[in-house]
């Protein structure tokens, strides 16, 4: 019972020592804590970085259609403005890719431009791209809400995207932000092009071998035609009375009652199928011959696509092998013309689409102050600055007590 008591009087001996070492201490303690407090606040003053914001709009619907010649000429070509979610998906599966940045870069020589370094980390991590770029959708669920229904089927399209990129430098945080959305208006002009037009490739060769059928098909018919009218002029002549019959009104003929048909309402019949055949060759003709223009101008866009990573520089670079296809054919020919002019407005509408209309209609902004808290930085750096420096003074002290015991 004595020694527990003596035990006792040790220990609060002990706590009443370190008590007044905190108090005897009590300066040290406050400017170790100010002293930590400045690091701190100085630390994220240096640290803390620059956070530029920019909203980027896509000008219209996107993928735009390339356009085509023939019976299937006719397409709607408005709709939705925005990308569809599947259609985004697929683009960012592409543009998230650092490889793919990489290869914009280098395509664009942009490799001196200052904090193209610190983008190209940030898109090398694994979840990098995602962080810097938002898609903006038409409705969010509390729109839907709000309207008391959901949107239709491609009426939520991705309008637009939100993109943040944060560097040490205000001028360099904007100049990323730009940068970012020109990548992603790239890479989409890519993607598009670069499934269209080896699309439209191989769809041009075989519409022209069908063609090719067709007309072999509509020239039998013809000949058919010619052969049953010659037939029916020597009915005709053998029998002279049976063209003074008068024509009754023939509201549907069968095979069965086509025999009853005079001669030469036959004939008369014939000869007005053959011209519409001979018209229908004419137009597979010319639809086929159109074809085959097309198909020479996918060939040479194809290869640009092969040797080409820039989606803008792809797409203004198909005028040049526009003219170059054409430079040896005949403009003043309207089958050749009226295939040049449709190119001539498609590569004009999607420069305009993709280069002009689809831009930031906000930022990207200049910060002016560094995206720190301060307030949270002070009481942290307030709270570690004090317990730290108690420690110590606390441990100083447990080591000098251990140390007079030992020598007693």
């Amino acid at each position: 019972m004595e020694n527990l008591n003596q035990l006792d009087k040790h220990n609060g001996e002990n706590v009443v020592n370190y008590v007044k070492s905190l108090r005897d201490a009590r300066k040290w303690i406050g400017t170790a804590t100010i002293a930590a407090m400045a690091i701190a606040v100085s630390g994220a003053l240096y640290l803390g970085q620059y956070r530029s914001e920019g909203f980027l709009q896509f000008g219209g619907p996107i993928p735009l259609p390339l356009e085509t010649l023939g019976k299937d000429a006719k397409k709607d070509k408005e709709g939705n403005p925005g990308i569809v979610l599947a259609d985004y998906k697929r683009y960012a599966a592409a543009f998230s890719t650092s490889e793919r940045f990489d290869a914009f870069v280098q395509a664009n020589k942009l490799q001196a431009v200052d904090g193209i370094g610190g983008l190209r980390k940030a898109m090398a991590s694994g979840d990098g791209f995602n962080k810097m770029v938002e898609p903006i959708f038409s409705f969010t669920k509390m729109d839907a809400k709000e309207l008391m229904e959901q949107p239709k089927d491609g009426g939520n399209n991705v309008i637009g995207l939100r993109i943040s990129y944060a560097a040490g430098n205000a001028e360099s945080a904007q100049r990323m932000v730009g940068l970012l959305g020109r990548y992603t208006i790239d890479s989409i002009i890519y993607s598009d092009y670069s499934d269209g037009l080896r699309f439209n490739h191989i769809e041009l060769s075989a519409k022209i071998t069908k063609l090719d059928n067709d007309i072999i098909g509509m020239n039998e018919r013809l000949e058919m035609y010619q052969r049953k009218g010659v037939v029916l002029k020597k009915i005709v002549n053998n029998y002279p009375e049976a063209a003074n019959k008068s024509a009754t009104s023939v509201i549907s003929v069968t095979e069965d009652s086509a025999r009853y048909l005079s001669p030469i309402t036959h004939l008369m019949s014939g000869e007005v199928e053959a011209l519409s055949t001979s018209e229908t060759i004419i137009r597979l003709k010319r639809e086929q011959a159109q074809s085959i223009l097309l198909r020479e101008y996918y060939d040479q866009a194809k290869s640009l696509i092969d040797t080409n990573q820039s989606g803008e520089a792809l797409l203004r670079g198909l005028e040049a092998v526009k003219e170059g296809v054409f430079k040896t054919k005949n403009l003043n020919d309207e089958v050749v013309k009226e295939v040049y002019n449709m190119l001539t407005i498609d590569n004009q509408r999607s420069i305009n689409l993709y280069l002009e209309k689809s831009r930031f209609i906000a930022g990207p902004t200049l910060p002016e102050k560094r995206n720190i808290r301060l307030s949270a930085v002070l009481l942290l750096s307030l709270l570690f600055g004090f317990f730290l420096s108690s420690a110590i003074v606390l441990l100083r002290k447990w080591w000098a007590l251990n140390m007079d015991g030992a020598r007693s």
